[in-house]
């Protein structure tokens, strides 16, 4: 397979984001002191890169790298057709030229060895060898232009350094400042959190905290120790999980491993607010009342005792547990549901182990022959563990080791629930078993030096392994050493185990010896070998997969301290168990008739990575005994032509028509190929187009729940509403009879205020006011008007006494808007006492 990268890939290592800092953290330690910590400084949110760079987060959009060089391309390959010149901008530029984004966090001052996201990408844990911090990013798309809108973070200002990058102001929080600081071994996401804000931090003295950053980000929600209380020489180095869609309590169950090789669970380790399937709970449930059915049998009384088995009593106590969480999801009728633990399913988790590995894996290096092989001078301690699963959800346990090998067990007997309160019982179980399964050894047994010559001694990678897994695939991983970056893929043994499970007991045989003699598939895909000269070795530090249908499917690699390489990947199929069978079956039916096989395949079995290759004559052909050693001479009848002529067939118009075949055939292959491709396009965009339907939809029912939790608060909102109307109400009234039973005594001012409103309510309503006045004159008025009633016809008098009566009535309706405003003043003045 070719791991050339596309171009845009390659010019992506000449972008700025990759320089190192103009002030660097204090904290940084030399490169030959930092050989057994794992680093992990890249993280991948859909098509945003984040790369940590000494004490800085860096980010850039892959998405408008690859726009940036596709607009490049065209416009030279416009400027070439017209012109004949190239003053277009180079693709290099252009790729150098895409805005990046430095999160302003300046809080962090120490070397970040860690990037982790979240699963729904708002929150990024940058971890350090002591510290551990949660940074707010920003959303999809905030720096995707200069002067354009950035989202959350409007706040964005260009920096003034040299590479012209941006400047995005995020809050940073430290985690667990309130106890001290301790050497930090890993640190992972709950996949089950019910607001992604549950962050789980594995300390290398074996005591690992849950903190909820939504809540509390200095004091933990649970704490628990590895070790229990007693001593242990080994430390603690790496944690794993199951994913949100593991089987049995796989998804609640933590796996830690340390130094010494050891191998320890936590189950159910569980959020306080937790996110559940209800039929992950019913299922669960259904299994504890079997086996609590199974075990009761083994029970027995003896001198009015009763001996129950410790299984017995492990059963009871996850089928109480469960009992309580389904009860607690009698609430709502959704599948996928947020619970809160009460105080009684709170209960403290008691760690199992160490498990029992058999066979014991092989030690690596025995049958290495090469001369100056450090093997036995590498230290042997574990670096990672990494949990990966099966289509049918059977557990893959790989872990890393320091000396450059990675073992693999399978989880065969999966790990059940354990609290504190049953630890005398626990001590009494055997203890859990990992079938293993084989070694994945590292080493690059050869080096290329710059002539292209191969090198003879072993330059065999040392340090600490980190271990990723494949986005699109469970059974595929990534391990990261200080040569490189190689592939390892599990994906016969998780269907050889996938076919063992729920077999009869020969197919079962069958898969098993199919299994001991599987080997994973293991590829060097990055070879960092000679990048860090003589002095000192050039370590991976991080990996992106993208598996974006417009970016490709490759791999972006740093290796330290900030160059990045890329590599193809070739896309990976998952062809079905009883496709294969059906194919093998009727090839071997076929091989086995003597007509021969087949000229096409039957498209029901939709194998589309088997070729059809015509061939004549078929297998089953013999030649004949007597057969002619001369070229044939084919004769026709003159009964089988219509004018009586006869024709025959030469040895040249033969190989004409053998051509004739030949150049049919390959445009068949041609036409064969493109289908192929064709039909792997189709894939892609049916892939692709379920994935997004999937986001659609889970954002469509994110809306939906926020849609009725909008309806309930307004509807709390109103009733607030209502209740503050009412408040209002009784304090007026409260108010009232207050003022008329304390009578308060009243400032200067205000008594000057009262006065003048009594002298106007005088001068209005009083006996010489203006209310009597214009009675009196309505009086008159009425007196002069009576005559002239009387009579016919309008004199010069008459007109000015009706212009005189519209005059004196808006004096009226002037003079009883007065007097409205005067009585409303009396009414207020009632209540106070002058």
């Amino acid at each position: 397979m070719s791991t050339e990268a596309d171009e845009w890939v390659q010019l992506l290592s000449h972008h700025p984001i990759f320089t190192a800092p103009l002030l660097s953290s204090t904290s940084v330690s030399p490169p030959e002191s930092r050989g057994n910590v794992r680093r992990e400084r890249v993280a991948l949110r859909d098509t945003d890169m984040f790369v940590a760079v000494g004490n800085e987060i860096r980010w850039i959009s892959l998405r408008a790298c690859k726009d940036a060089f596709a607009r490049s391309e065209g416009e030279r390959l416009g400027e070439l057709r017209t012109q004949g010149v190239n003053d277009a901008v180079s693709p290099k530029e252009a790729v150098c030229n895409v805005e990046w984004s430095r999160l302003g966090c300046k809080d962090l001052m120490f070397d970040i060895c860690r990037l982790i996201l979240n699963s729904s990408g708002k929150l990024i844990a940058a971890v350090g060898t002591h510290d551990v911090a949660v940074v707010e990013i920003p959303n999809h798309g905030a720096i995707s232009g200069r002067g354009k809108g950035r989202g959350a973070f409007e706040a964005a200002r260009s920096d003034d350094g040299p590479h012209n990058a941006q400047w995005t102001d995020c809050q940073a929080y430290f985690v667990g400042t309130a106890y001290p600081k301790a050497r930090v071994a890993d640190v992972i996401w709950h996949a089950m959190s019910t607001k992604d804000s549950h962050l789980a931090v594995l300390y290398s003295s074996g005591m690992l905290r849950m903190f909820d950053v939504s809540d509390n980000v200095e004091n933990a929600e649970q704490t628990m120790s590895i070790f229990g209380s007693g001593y242990v020489a080994a430390q603690a180095v790496s944690l794993s999980m199951g994913s949100a869609s593991a089987l049995g309590w796989s998804r609640a169950t933590a796996y830690v491993a340390t130094t010494d090789g050891s191998i320890y669970a936590l189950c159910p380790l569980l959020p306080h607010s937790c996110l559940v399937e209800r039929k992950w709970l019913a299922s669960l449930h259904e299994t504890a009342v079997l086996d609590l059915r199974e075990w009761q049998a083994e029970e027995y009384e003896a001198d009015g005792i009763t001996y129950s088995p410790p299984e017995l009593i492990a059963a009871r106590a996850a089928e109480s547990w469960l009992a309580g969480m389904i009860e607690l999801a009698e609430d709502t009728d959704e599948d996928l549901m947020c619970l809160t633990l009460s105080d009684l399913l709170k209960r403290p988790l008691e760690p199992q182990g160490p498990f029992l590995m058999q066979p014991d894996p092989a030690p690596v290096g025995q049958n290495n022959d090469v001369s100056g092989s450090s093997v036995d001078d590498c230290c042997d301690d574990v670096s990672a563990i990494l949990r990966l699963e099966t289509k049918c959800g059977l557990g893959i346990v790989a872990v890393a080791y320091c000396d450059a090998h990675v073992e693999v067990f399978a989880d065969m007997e999966p790990v059940i629930c354990c609290w504190s309160s049953a630890r005398e019982i626990a001590r009494e179980r055997q203890l859990p078993v990992l079938a293993t399964l084989g070694t994945v050894d590292l080493d690059l047994k050869t080096n290329v030096d710059s002539a292209g010559s191969h090198n003879a001694p072993d330059n065999r990678p040392s340090g600490a392994v980190a271990l990723v897994g494949d986005p699109l695939n469970s059974c595929v991983f990534y391990a990261l050493h200080s040569n490189g970056v190689h592939r390892v893929d599990m994906r016969t043994f998780g269907t050889l185990l996938d076919a063992a499970i729920g077999q009869e007991d020969a197919k079962a045989k069958a898969a098993f010896e199919g299994l001991s003699a599987a080997t994973p598939a293991v590829q060097c895909i990055v070879n960092t070998s000679f990048y860090g000269g003589d002095q000192h070795p050039a370590p991976a530090v991080g990996i992106a997969v993208i598996h974006d249908v417009y970016l490709s499917y490759s791999l972006l690699a740093l290796v330290e301290p900030s160059q990045l390489t890329g590599a193809s990947l070739s896309l990976i199929q998952e062809p079905d168990a009883d496709t294969y069978a059906e194919v093998q079956a009727a090839l071997e039916q076929a091989i086995a008739d003597s007509t021969g096989i087949p000229r096409r395949l039957n498209v029901s079995y939709s194998a589309k990575d088997v070729a059809y290759v015509p061939r004549l004559p078929g297998s089953g052909y013999t030649t004949p005994a007597n057969a002619s050693i001369l070229p044939p001479r084919i004769m026709v009848r003159d009964g089988d032509r219509n004018d009586g002529m006869t024709g025959d067939i030469s040895e040249d118009k033969l190989r004409l028509l053998g051509e004739l075949v030949a150049q049919l055939r390959a445009q068949m292959g041609a036409v064969s190929q493109a289908h192929a491709s064709m039909r792997n396009h189709l894939d892609l965009q049916v892939q692709e187009h379920w994935r997004q339907h999937s986001k659609l939809a889970g954002i469509s029912a994110g809306f939906q729940r926020h849609f009725e939790q909008m309806r309930r608060s307004q509807g709390r909102i109103d009733n607030l509403r209502d209740n503050a109307s009412r408040q209002a109400m009784r304090v007026d009234g409260m108010l009232r009879q207050l003022i008329t039973h304390y009578k308060p005594d009243l400032t200067p001012t205000e008594r000057e205020y009262a006065n003048e409103v009594k002298a106007i309510d005088r001068a209005v309503n009083g006996s010489s006011g203006f209310v009597g006045r214009i009675q009196q004159l309505r009086e008159r008025l009425d007196r002069v008007l009576s005559p002239a009633k009387d009579g016919s016809g309008k004199t010069q008098a008459e007109v000015k006494l009706e212009g005189m009566v519209h005059k004196l009535d808006c004096e009226s309706e002037t003079m009883n808007e007065t007097c409205e405003r005067v009585a409303e003043l009396r009414i207020r003045l009632e209540d106070i006492d002058v």
